[in-house]
């Protein structure tokens, strides 16, 4: 009796003053406290792929309309300057919207040189006003003539990002000249009216015929309200342009001024989907391996993805900031 009684009292399946013995936990079920936890460890990777999401975001919106904006047109500069400098030596630079077999110049095309020496503005200006091409210099509007001949000239370029290569037009004046290269040679202009806002929109009613209109935001830093508008009469010899001119209306909606390029959708759409894949890869990586092996591993990634993906969402904002 004496054996009996100590082993129901150190037997841990008995219930103190009861003969009823208690049955096993089902393996399969979760207690409240493993149910939590995996609550807690779900909300956690949520907050922590929507921060690096807008981190990413945040940091590439900045550092690619900013740094790496300007690099990138500083480089894309030299390119179009090297690529426009061999086709005037070689006599074969545009001198219309179409090459010699009769193909339209395709977008991003160098087709001049423009100078203003009181501003220590020098670029070489590339076919086509998308804010795709706006990204590596001024662009020349496609349905009007190439600086020096007969005709309007409309160029546009940015204010403020990828180099702001017309930051300083809006502080040109009367008088001013403008200095341009092109296939038929050089020529210069004389700025006779400078306009902003909504009196930009509409060209004064005194122009002559042979004008070079610049074109760019007016506004805040990187909030465009309006746009600046330069211009200048022709004071050299005009060249003959090309028998057939593209129209207006053969224009995109993206060619005009502070449109954005709607051909980035597709892209973009990409680019998020592997932001937020390796966003939710970080912060799985931050609780199962630590916090500085996530970030080793993690921060290059979303970095990358972060530039990448702003890069092409801007492409979406005006053309001209």
């Amino acid at each position: 009796m004496t054996t009996t009684s100590a082993q129901r009292t150190s037997d841990p399946d008995v219930t103190s003053g009861s003969e009823v013995v208690r049955s096993s936990a089902d393996p399969k079920s979760s207690s409240p406290a493993e149910v939590n936890q995996g609550t807690v460890m779900s909300q956690r990777l949520l907050v922590g792929a929507s921060l690096c999401v807008l981190a990413a975001l945040l940091f590439g919106f900045l550092v690619n309309l900013t740094l790496v904006g300007s690099l990138k047109h500083s480089r894309d500069q030299v390119v179009a300057f090297d690529t426009l400098r061999t086709t005037l030596a070689k006599a074969t630079a545009p001198v219309g919207p179409s090459d010699s077999a009769g193909k339209l110049l395709p977008l991003g095309t160098p087709v001049a040189l423009i100078k203003i020496p009181k501003l220590g503005i020098e670029q070489t200006v590339l076919e086509g006003t998308t804010s795709r091409v706006l990204v590596s210099g001024p662009g020349h509007q496609r349905s009007s003539a190439l600086p020096g001949q007969a005709g309007s000239v409309i160029i546009m370029g940015r204010k403020d990002a990828y180099g702001g290569p017309f930051s300083g037009v809006k502080n040109m004046y009367r008088g001013q000249l403008i200095e341009t290269t092109s296939g038929q040679g050089k020529a210069t202009y004389k700025v006779i009216a400078v306009s902003r806002g909504d009196k930009a929109s509409v060209a004064p009613a005194n122009l002559p015929a042979n004008r070079l209109t610049l074109i760019t935001a007016s506004g805040y830093r990187f909030v465009p309200s309006g746009i600046t508008r330069v211009d200048a009469e022709l004071i050299t010899p005009a060249q003959n342009p090309p028998a057939q001119l593209l129209s207006d209306a053969s224009l995109t909606p993206a060619e005009a001024a502070l449109a954005g390029d709607t051909s980035a959708w597709i892209a973009l759409v990409f680019w998020i989907q592997a932001l937020l894949i390796a966003s939710v890869g970080m912060t799985w990586a931050w609780i199962r391996w630590g916090k500085w092996q996530a970030w080793i591993v993690g921060v290059p990634v979303v970095l990358f993805i972060g530039l990448s993906l702003a890069g092409q969402a801007s492409l979406l904002l005006p053309n001209l900031i």
